[in-house]
């Protein structure tokens, strides 16, 4: 039972994160398309240090047992490997206006 609750947990976390971020970076629509550029850039660097399986980061102990915790893997993996890249992407939008704004 811990198990789904961990992942509907760190699914909401990133989720929420994400959306957060994504609304305070982008004002303009040609933000999104530098948002989707920069995604598409860190969908493989990420993908290969982290999201492609979640299980290397997080403690086992949060997992079920058996095939139940091969599944909450898969589906926290998935969360991660779609939001991480938008998340960073939206983080680093968010931070090069902040400079800018203050330098200019």
């Amino acid at each position: 039972m811990i198990g789904w609750f961990s992942v509907i947990l760190f699914a909401a976390i990133l989720i929420g994160a994400t959306v957060i971020l994504v609304r305070r970076a982008m004002g303009r629509w040609w933000e999104y398309i530098g948002l989707l550029i920069g995604a598409v850039m860190l969908f493989r660097p990420l993908y290969d240090l982290v999201s492609g399986d979640v299980s290397r980061v997080l403690p086992s102990i949060i997992w079920s047992d058996g095939f139940d915790g091969k599944d909450q893997i898969i589906w926290a993996s998935i969360a991660s490997t779609i939001s991480l890249p938008l998340l960073i992407s939206a983080a680093l939008i968010l931070m090069f206006k902040t400079l800018c704004a203050r330098v200019l």
